[in-house]
């Protein structure tokens, strides 16, 4: 009887798990529209952005694919994938998209170029080997590009290119982080471009004044992407105001053996210079070139803004002149909602129109479409670097970060970093505040905390406490004005949890009612009609008892604040993924995995009871000792009228203790012993218990957040 049960509830737990799994939504997302940091007119490009096909592994999108270009476009709905327009808001796993290359690429080296990528990124060209693999890197949120041999196209036919997601680094990084959801967002521009043999990394300029003179400094590598290096180079570099050039200066580069890399410093004295300022934002532009005799050309263009920033005395000062900031801050569901209607620099405009001089980004690095439309309209931003709520032995290296720090640079309308929010105070977090203070100037570094306490490693103005929505200093303010995500709940919750309630009321008066019966007659052949009863409505009372355990872990895990404070962004994905599935088919299946695992623990200790009882009979028998759970789902049923969901969690716990000395002393009386009860409980707390030593770091940094 036993075996035909248990498999009856493992044949539940099965069908609950395929119903999940059927059933399994991913939160959809917005298409956004992205700039490009650069124009080049000498480089062959192509545009990457749009339509994607999403897969769920990389053999369903390969295999597809495949189909697809010799004309097969007959697949099932379980193997078709379904499509996507990157960038997007939207998490994914792997994405593909079939491409055609004109045949005078051929010639030359082919750069991919992503954009906002945050996840760890594996790209396949043509197949899904490791011959076929063009490149991997970790996305951060800034520019990321893979060289690709020319040879590795098919040209005048379909290439494949697929791309994988895993959790990026912060994800895995920060409190009780870990690599599930495998899954990562592109939020920026994608694209192939076909260049020459040496190319102009995208430069990192500074800009120093000297009164009304500003030196700039242009920084940035030549590029060889060839076996043969048709040296020298000839660099050449304008910084034009719009109709005449105001400085320019040109460079000899000698090549060098086995470099592949070659730093270049232009330097450009602009005297009377026009600085960018809110009210009149003024851009000049830079032009850079690379030729050498064999005719190859490079040339990059952007525009480039001159300015000064300095916090003096808990001031922010643009430009020797002290700016009272007046804030707003954007939410990455607001940011995403804009970046998708594409209105944003009229946006901005309304913005300064109210007084706003600042926009800050949560959890985000701009992209280059609000850096441009904020440069143009005079509009500060502040950017985060993507550190938050993360134990300090596993902080970046602040070098980490240089790369992205140094293209946003470019842009005078970005003026300040907060390079770490909700960190520790021990001496591993103020040296990551002391590199990393260095790593982004001359734009201002703050750090964000969720204590009044001074973060030492920053001064006390660089060191900001979270206040309800907005942050505040000598400065001014910044302001969260758009509300929170609507928090995630189990709409029918209040219904069921009466209804269940209810039930156990009705389940606990039955049980009460029946005949009192003994062990012994567990093991009867034929057991009186009084004693079926009584089993029929202790078996009910199990059910119902497991019911109400996994409805109080469903609502638990459907009340955890993932949004607990506007200012902490994409906390515990893995939570956020969960809490989109169906409640009702997340409560079945804990339900009957809650019956499973009871049916397993007293399945395992039924051959060593005095008579081997059926296991079945054991768990009625057994379940007259847990009839106070009548209390426990009244409890339930009273969470809306304000009951916190600790309470009949934690009563439950101190209930099961409570009654263990006189489950004990019934086996015992039995002749029986209770610590194989033990068994199957105790592999789950050892398998709970590795968890929580894995996880050692974030306890210790809970531990030191929590302590006043």
């Amino acid at each position: 009887m036993f075996n035909r049960r248990l498999m009856i509830i493992i044949a539940l737990f099965i069908v609950t798990i395929g119903a999940l799994w059927w059933y399994w939504q991913t939160p959809s997302g917005e298409s956004l529209q992205a700039g490009q940091s650069v124009i080049s007119t000498t480089r062959f490009t192509k545009n990457l952005n749009g339509s994607w096909d999403q897969f769920s592994s990389l053999r369903q999108a390969w295999t597809t694919e495949s189909e697809r270009a010799q004309g097969k476009n007959d697949q099932s709905f379980l193997t078709r994938g379904r499509s996507l327009s990157l960038p997007s808001s939207e998490r994914f796993t792997v994405v593909a998209k079939r491409i055609r290359v004109p045949g005078e690429w051929s010639s030359r080296t082919m750069l991919l170029t992503f954009n906002g990528v945050l996840g760890h990124a594996n790209v396949y060209l043509n197949g899904i080997g490791s011959s076929q693999k063009v490149g991997e890197f970790e996305g951060s949120g800034g520019t990321d590009g893979l060289e690709i041999p020319a040879k590795a196209f098919r040209y005048g036919e379909d290439n494949i290119l697929v791309v994988e997601l895993a959790g990026s680094a912060g994800q895995r990084a920060m409190f009780l982080g870990s690599a599930w959801p495998t899954s990562g967002y592109i939020t920026g521009e994608i694209r192939l471009e076909a260049v020459v043999e040496t190319t102009l990394a995208l430069p990192q300029v500074n800009v120093a004044w000297n009164e009304t003179t500003a030196q700039v400094t242009v920084k940035t590598n030549l590029m060889h992407h060839g076996f043969s290096q048709e040296g020298p180079w000839t660099v050449y570099g304008m910084l034009s105001d719009g109709s005449s050039g105001v400085a320019e200066q040109t460079l000899t580069v000698q090549a060098q053996e086995d470099s592949d890399r070659q730093p270049v410093t232009l330097t450009f004295s602009v005297p009377d210079a026009r600085r960018w300022t809110m009210q009149t934002p003024f851009l000049y532009q830079l032009n850079l070139t690379v030729t050498n005799s064999k005719g190859d050309l490079d040339e990059l263009a952007l525009p480039l803004g001159l300015r000064s920033i300095a916090l003096t005395a808990g001031k922010w000062v643009l430009n020797d002149q002290v700016i009272p900031i007046h804030g707003e801050a954007l939410t990455p569901q607001e940011e995403y909602r804009l970046r998708h209607d594409g209105q944003l620099e009229s946006w901005l405009q309304s913005k300064r129109k109210k007084g706003i001089n600042l926009i800050y980004f949560i959890g985000q690095i701009p992209d280059e479409l609000w850096l441009q439309a904020a440069d143009r309209v005079g509009m500060g931003l502040w950017a985060e670097l993507p550190v938050e709520l993360i134990p300090s032995s596993r902080l970046p290296q602040p070098e980490a970060f240089q790369k992205i720090v140094g293209e946003k640079m470019l842009h005078p309308s970005l003026w300040a970093w907060t390079v770490g929010k909700g960190l520790d105070t021990d001496p591993l977090a103020q040296t990551y505040f002391q590199q990393s203070k260095k790593e982004v100037q001359p734009d201002l570094a703050f750090a964000l905390s969720t204590s009044p306490a001074v973060l030492t490693g920053l001064s006390p103005e660089q060191s900001l406490y979270i206040q309800g929505n907005k942050i505040q200093g000598a400065w001014g303010q910044v302001t969260v004005e758009n509300p929170l995500p609507s928090k995630v709940s189990w709409l029918k919750e209040p219904m069921v949890a009466r209804t269940w309630a209810s039930l156990m009321i009705f389940l606990f008066w039955m049980n009460i009612r029946s005949v009192t019966w003994r062990y012994k007659e567990i093991c009867a052949r034929k057991p009186k009609r009084q004693v079926r009863r009584a089993w029929f409505w202790d078996g009910l009372f199990v059910l119902a008892r497991e019911g109400m355990l996994a409805g109080l872990i469903t609502s638990g895990i459907f009340r955890i604040p993932i949004h607990f404070s506007p200012w902490f962004s994409y906390l515990w994905p893995g939570i956020e993924l969960i809490q989109a599935q169906s409640p009702w088919l997340i409560w079945m299946m804990l339900g009957v995995l809650f019956m499973l695992i009871r049916l397993l623990q007293v399945g395992v200790v039924a051959p060593h009871m005095p008579d081997a009882p059926d296991a079945v009979g054991l768990v009625y028998w057994l379940e007259r000792r847990y009839l106070f759970a009548v209390i426990i789902a009244i409890g339930w049923a009273l969470l809306p009228w304000g009951v916190p969901i600790y309470i009949p969690i934690l009563g439950y716990i101190v209930l099961v203790s409570l009654f263990l000395p006189i489950r004990i002393r019934d086996i015992r009386r039995v002749g029986g012993h209770y610590l194989p009860f033990f068994w199957v409980p105790g592999i789950l707390a050892g398998m709970l218990l590795v968890w929580v030593s894995f996880h050692f770091a974030d306890w210790f940094y809970l531990w030191h957040m929590l302590r006043p």
